[in-house]
């Protein structure tokens, strides 16, 4: 099953925003792009603020977004995902998931359920590594690619 972009930073966020720090602190999507396999960042995530680096006038400054940023329909299903009280709330669900194989299809399910592929976020693969080349870039414009989550890196 191929992914558009918002997908993949719906996917991206839940993992590093919600994703057991312990375990999975430096653990990444593997993406098959071009039928290549890269790992990388699709949002800058600080805290709870997605940064974006923009142009203003004279020089460089960081944008905090928020996650309605990437999708509006994201933003409201987490949202009514939080308001239960128990485990079925996706932040303690994924925090909760200490196998990577797990916390993939968990990840994978949740955002499945978001019909919406619209983002406001640039299109871009942030701190790309192709895994087959080896080739390190500092980002790779994804805009028009055929993607797809395979994998996380441990």
């Amino acid at each position: 099953m191929m992914h558009d972009i918002a997908h993949l930073q719906m996917f991206d966020y839940c993992l590093k925003k919600y994703g057991n720090k312990e375990l999975f602190a430096n653990t990444r999507m593997v993406v098959e792009i071009d039928g290549k396999l890269w790992t990388g960042d699709f949002l800058i995530l600080e805290d709870c603020h997605i940064i974006e680096v923009d142009w203003a006038d004279n020089g460089y400054t960081n944008v905090e977004l928020t996650r309605e940023s990437i999708n509006p329909t994201f933003d409201e299903a987490i949202h009514v995902s939080n308001v239960n009280v128990s485990q079925n709330r996706i932040d303690a669900k994924i925090a909760s998931l200490k196998q990577p194989e797990i916390l993939y299809q968990e990840i994978k399910r949740f955002v499945g359920t978001i019909d919406s592929s619209s983002t406001d976020l640039k299109p871009l693969l942030y701190n790309a590594y192709c895994l087959d080349t080896r080739v390190k870039l500092p980002f790779l414009d994804i805009a028009n690619k055929d993607m797809q989550v395979v994998s996380l890196t441990v």
